[in-house]
């Protein structure tokens, strides 16, 4: 798995809308939070406030803006302004050779899914984190945590066996025991369940399955998560992480993803900080995790802790005229 550098204070990182348009005040919000507590510099085209529909431009505007961050030789990471829908769209256009050549950090979640599966199928870590129109709404700590990521921080240690920010994930509940290993791969349910039966559906055995969404009615996520089994793509899945499950009639959507998860009878964990709501802490796709999920009388809560980071290993510092 490729791991794109760490960004740097000051660094060029492209904004796309390669989905749904958007809410201009909650963009430019999000790019005050790109701008200030990141420190980076956001760099898009004029045309990125585009509308055709329900899409943020036409399929062409969108690979275009796409194909032009890629290409950005200053640039160091892309951004999504927002999910929504249509970047499963544009998954045929899209090549992942050029990042994988000079790699990018990808950011973004909910249809950037898609996008996330492609590029973590053809080896690329990306970072499942806050899309643009949310950064402006995230608390400080989730800013933090997106930021340590990012940048490569080196975490300080957790209290209670939880990890720090940047380090991981903790979650709220065990709904199987166990300690599992793998890479962590997924985001949206729906994506996923959608991406079935396409070239682009991550290859999930032995990882860790992550998932959350939104608005989705208790039996479709039944459906979604029923089908991913039919077509064998859960085989061999060695741990699950659930996320937020946001306005998904409350406990009615929860106990049916409870239920579910539990009959794969691997570890597994819920309540993780990741998803729709406003605090949406970042995880990376691709590298590899570690899922401890306690049993009863094991100390420490449900955690999820990144065994490797988002970026490579930064390169050692050195002094004028050292070779």
């Amino acid at each position: 798995m490729i791991r794109p550098p760490p960004l740097r204070p000051g660094d060029v990182v492209r904004v796309v809308a390669p989905a749904s348009p958007f809410d201009l005040e909650a963009f430019e919000a999000g790019l005050a939070v790109l701008r200030g507590p990141l420190g980076l510099r956001p760099r898009l085209r004029p045309d990125v406030t585009a509308r055709a529909g329900y899409l943020a431009g036409d399929d062409a505007r969108r690979l275009e803006e796409w194909r032009e961050a890629v290409a950005d030789p200053e640039a160091r990471a892309i951004f999504c302004a927002r999910g929504g829908y249509g970047a499963m769209r544009l998954l045929p256009a899209v090549d992942p050779a050029p990042l994988l050549a000079a790699p990018k950090l990808l950011v973004g979640f909910s249809d950037v899914t898609a996008l996330h599966a492609l590029l973590n199928r053809a080896g690329l870590a990306t970072v499942h984190g806050p899309v643009v129109t949310q950064l402006g709404r995230a608390p400080a700590d989730a800013v933090a945590h997106l930021r340590a990521l990012l940048f490569g921080e080196a975490p300080r240690p957790g209290a209670w066996g939880a990890p720090a920010g940047g380090a991981g994930l903790v979650g709220g509940a065990t709904l199987t025991p166990g300690l599992a290993r793998g890479p962590l791969l997924g985001g949206s349910l729906t994506l996923l369940a959608h991406l079935c039966g396409t070239p682009w559906l991550p290859l999930l055995g032995g990882a860790i399955l992550v998932l959350e969404d939104v608005g989705e009615r208790p039996y479709k996520l039944d459906r979604y998560l029923t089908q991913l089994a039919l077509s064998g793509a859960l085989r061999g899945l060695a741990g699950v992480a659930v996320g937020q499950l946001t306005d998904c009639d409350g406990e009615a959507g929860a106990e049916v993803v409870r239920r579910l998860v539990r009959q794969l009878g691997i570890p597994a964990a819920e309540g993780f900080a990741f998803g729709h709501e406003d605090r949406n802490l970042a995880l990376p796709l691709g590298p590899r995790a570690t899922l401890v999920a306690p049993g009863p009388g094991e100390e420490g809560p449900a955690r999820l802790l990144f065994d490797e980071g988002a970026t490579a290993a930064a390169p050692p510092v050195r002094s004028p005229g050292e070779a």
